[in-house]
C-alpha cells in the first residue's frame, strides 16, 4: 500500500521539479560591440530597432524579469531552464549576431529578496 501511494505521488514531485527549473534566473550584461558606430545615436545604429523589438517580445512573453542600465552596460534578468537555453535565446537577437552588442550571461542567484518600483 505504501508503494502505491508513493507511485501515485510521483507525478506531483516531478511537476515540482519542473517548475523549479522554470524558475531559474540569469543576468545578461550588454556592452557595445564592434559594429557600434560612436558617431550615431542609438536609434540610428544598424539592427537597433530589431534589438528593441526582440527585447519587447521577451517582455511580452514574461521571459524578461527586469532590465536596467548602469554606465555603458545594459542588464536584463531573464527566466530560462538553464544557462545554455538563456544564451541560445539571447543569440536569436540579430543585433548580437551582427556584433552591435556583446553579451555575457551568468546565473542570477538571489540572496536577498526585495522589490523594485
Amino acid at each position: 500500500m505504501k508503494y502505491i501511494v508513493l507511485f501515485l505521488l510521483l507525478p506531483l514531485f516531478m511537476i515540482g521539479q519542473e517548475s523549479e527549473k522554470e524558475k531559474s534566473r540569469f543576468v545578461a550584461l550588454y556592452t557595445i560591440g564592434s559594429l557600434w558606430d560612436t558617431n550615431k545615436a542609438p536609434n540610428d545604429q544598424a539592427y537597433f530597432k530589431e534589438h528593441s523589438a526582440f527585447l519587447s517580445k521577451l517582455r511580452k512573453d514574461n521571459t524578461i524579469v527586469m532590465g536596467a542600465r548602469y554606465g555603458d552596460t545594459g542588464m536584463i534578468v531573464l527566466k530560462a531552464t538553464d544557462l545554455e537555453a538563456a544564451k541560445n535565446l539571447l543569440f536569436e537577437d540579430v543585433a548580437l549576431q551582427n556584433q552591435l552588442f556583446n553579451v555575457e550571461v551568468h546565473p542570477f542567484n538571489v540572496f536577498y529578496k526585495g522589490c523594485f518600483d
